[in-house]
């Protein structure tokens, strides 16, 4: 009997032994952890990931301090990080995709999935992860970012253009914030007869995109529509040449300039918005900040998130629109997606990454990074101002073909020619125009 105490304790002891000696394997973070797990890996297991996302300075450095925490969490994974400005980004990810070259983890435009991953394989279908609680963002989120039941990635946050408006220059103007669009140009011809010709209420706003958009906020208003119905474009060409017509009214009461007083880019860089000759931008309220902190400090700027313009008191809707802004997704040719998807939860799990992240892709979905950055009173300043406009007022949602880049080209163009015509240009013309390209391009951008 002694010997045979003895044989099982030895025999218990080899097997605590073996144990010991196997690398310490480091479980799957559970769902919901905020211990930055780097996945299934051992200790030993040396991995390197590489991330990719586009941005400015700000959210570059920011990103690159998640990295550093997710590294110091995680000694054995190595983040290689692949970061670029927005311009170029697509055909970037585009090429790499292509060549099954793509990053482990990517920041993707939430309309690029219909481009890469048209039936739902393109990205990892992120329900198959368990290093990545999906379920701390809401549920709804998920609906721009699913293709045929396939979460292809997480999104970021939802956003709207927002009218942000210099207060100091219309006080110089000696007007009030606008109301309505009879105020803004009433607001125009004042601070052309009150300031000068070369200053604008709002100015700072691109004739493809931004007056483009300020369009179809007026026409949603006075018709109720969407810009899609289906696949189509909803409006007629009627409607639409009136809301041309609405565009060569901003220019006429001064409101925006001519295409030809300003050759610069319309953004934070444009000298008349730093000089604050351009009083106001629409824009997406995730990119405010690097706007309002470029205008020339000694002009004493006061940029504050204006109530959206209104057509009137009996209008069909808000006008605004609202986009899921970004969303991270996993390769489908990872060799550690589990690894790709805890680094993305960690950003939005790990207090000290959620508070290194802050703002810088928007006002977060995912609630546990609500709840921290809440606590530590850092839901506040323009972006957020921005944010909680939108949760006040009815929107339509963005058609995910809407901002793809043939379909866009094809209405940005011709809006930008309409405005450079400075009124020689016949609106029923221009809008059938529109109406054609737009749906041609919707077509083609569907059978890709």
């Amino acid at each position: 009997m002694k010997k045979i105490m003895i044989l099982v304790l030895v025999f218990a002891l080899t097997l605590s032994i073996v144990g010991c000696s196997n690398g310490g394997s480091q479980d799957l973070p559970e769902q919901g952890s905020t211990n930055g797990g780097s996945g299934n890996s051992k200790d030993d297991d040396k991995i390197e990931l590489r991330f990719s996302w586009w941005g400015g300075d700000a959210r570059h450095q920011a990103t690159l301090e998640v990295i550093r925490l997710f590294e110091e969490a995680n000694p054995n994974v190595t983040v290689i990080p692949e970061y670029t400005a927005w311009s170029g980004h697509f055909e970037r990810i585009s090429a790499q995709l292509t060549a099954n070259d793509e990053a482990d983890a990517m920041q993707i435009n939430f309309n690029w999935f219909y481009n890469f991953s048209p039936d739902g394989d393109g990205f990892y279908d992120l329900q198959e992860l368990d290093s990545i609680d999906l379920t701390n963002w809401p549920e709804e989120s998920f609906d721009a970012v699913t293709i045929n039941g396939k979460v292809q990635g997480v999104p970021t946050s939802l956003g709207s253009r927002i009218y942000y408006l210099n207060k100091t220059m219309y006080d110089e103007a000696g007007v009030d914030i606008p109301e309505t669009w009879d105020d803004l140009m009433a607001a125009g011809r004042a601070f052309r007869d009150n300031l000068g010709p070369d200053y604008y209420p709002i100015g700072n706003v691109g004739y493809d995109e931004g007056v483009a958009m300020m369009t179809f906020g007026y026409l949603a208003q006075k018709y109720g529509k969407n810009i899609f119905e289906g696949d189509q474009m909803a409006y007629t060409a009627e409607e639409l040449a009136d809301g041309l017509r609405f565009v060569q009214e901003l220019i006429d009461n001064n409101v925006i300039p001519t295409f030809h007083e300003d050759s610069q880019e319309r953004n934070h860089e444009n000298s008349n918005w730093v000089n604050g000759r351009y009083a106001g931008v629409y824009l997406w309220n995730s990119n405010i900040n690097v706007y309002a902190e470029n205008i020339d400090p000694s002009t004493n700027p006061e940029v504050i998130a204006a109530p959206f313009i209104k057509l009137n008191d009996e209008q069909l809707h808000s006008g605004v629109f609202d986009k899921v802004l970004m969303a991270f997704s996993v390769s489908k040719n990872s060799e550690h997606p589990e690894v790709a998807a805890s680094l993305i939860n960690f950003m939005y799990t790990n207090e000290d990454a959620i508070r290194a992240h802050g703002l810088e892709r928007g006002i977060p979905l995912n609630q546990v990074a609500v709840e921290v950055l809440e606590n530590d009173g850092l839901l506040e300043g323009l972006q957020y101002d921005g944010h909680l406009l939108i949760q006040d007022v009815e929107r339509y949602t963005y058609h995910p073909y809407f901002e793809d880049n043939t379909v866009r080209i094809t209405y940005g163009d011709i809006f930008t020619e309409f405005v450079m015509s400075e009124g020689t240009m016949d609106p029923e013309v221009a809008a059938a125009r529109i109406i054609e390209d737009f749906n041609n391009a919707v077509e083609i951008a569907m059978e890709q």
